[in-house]
């Protein structure tokens, strides 16, 4: 049995997660530094999910369908959730209130705005065909 857009949602999350991993980099070494944390998030958000729409938005330009662009963009936020649950609770060991903390909105944290243009970034692709 297939699984319409599965193949292209891991290939989006797994994408997703090295272009998160080296923004991530990039913030911590050198826009925190010059900018402060807060100015540093806020420079690199842009960028990151830019880098991660257009990845989703050429990744959705191959798919069959748009219900297959659609459960490829959610399955691909999915697996790169996956991925930064396990990286930073079992590799980091970061404790879950520290780590559910990135996801508060209210907080200041843009991460769940990101991922909500990740899941949509691949059926604006597929309209684009």
């Amino acid at each position: 049995m297939r699984i319409p857009g599965f193949k292209t949602a891991v290939e989006y999350g797994v994408a997703a997660f090295c272009i998160g991993f080296a923004f991530g980099v990039l913030r911590q070494l050198l826009l925190i530094p010059w900018f402060g944390d807060r100015w540093g998030h806020w420079i690199e958000f842009p960028l990151v999910t830019g880098a991660v729409c257009m990845i989703g938005y050429w990744l959705g330009r191959g798919t069959e369908s748009r219900t297959a662009a659609m459960l490829a963009g959610l399955a691909g936020v999915a697996i790169l959730v996956g991925i930064e649950s396990a990286f930073a609770l079992g590799l980091l060991h970061q404790d879950v209130a520290t780590y559910l903390a990135s996801y508060d909105v209210r907080a200041g944290a843009l991460f769940p705005f990101g991922l909500v243009m990740m899941a949509f970034a691949p059926v604006h692709g597929w309209r684009a065909v």
